[in-house]
């Protein structure tokens, strides 16, 4: 067996989809995440929005830029690469569409900062009235 001593480092990522009734903004983001201005939590949930608007992208152009060359399709793409919610996230994502909604994909990743790290290590999903974002699909 060998034992090593130097640094190891693993990363983790997590893809999210973002649908959003108009612009992403902070305000609805918090609204959703039901954090208080004055929460001891806030500046956290804040890192957290930055790095989401930080590496969204709009849904089609993500596949058109990423994966368009892997998956014949963009419902393909959905159902198989985001495999935990693909399933459930297509629909939501098509009829968003239909209904003029913002889709975005993105990735956050352990690399950037503790904060974002720190959200790689679980799935989440926030939803609100005008904001759904569904990040359960991460991998060590």
């Amino acid at each position: 067996m060998k034992i090593r001593y130097d640094f190891v480092t693993n990363s983790s990522s997590t893809s999210f989809v973002i649908i959003s009734d108009g612009e992403f903004n902070f305000k609805e983001f918090i609204e959703a995440v039901g954090i208080k201005n004055d929460s001891a939590f806030f500046d956290i949930y804040q890192s957290l929005f930055d790095a989401f608007r930080d590496y969204m992208e709009p849904a089609r152009e993500f596949y058109a830029k990423h994966y368009a060359g892997t998956y014949s399709t963009f419902e393909e793409f959905i159902e198989q690469q985001l495999w935990k919610s693909g399933k459930e996230v297509l629909p939501k994502v098509l009829e968003a569409e239909k209904k003029g909604k913002k889709v975005f994909i993105g990735k956050l990743s352990s690399d950037n900062d503790e904060i974002e790290s720190f959200f790689c290590t679980d799935e989440f999903i926030i939803e609100s009235d005008k904001l759904f974002i569904d990040a359960q699909e991460n991998g060590w």
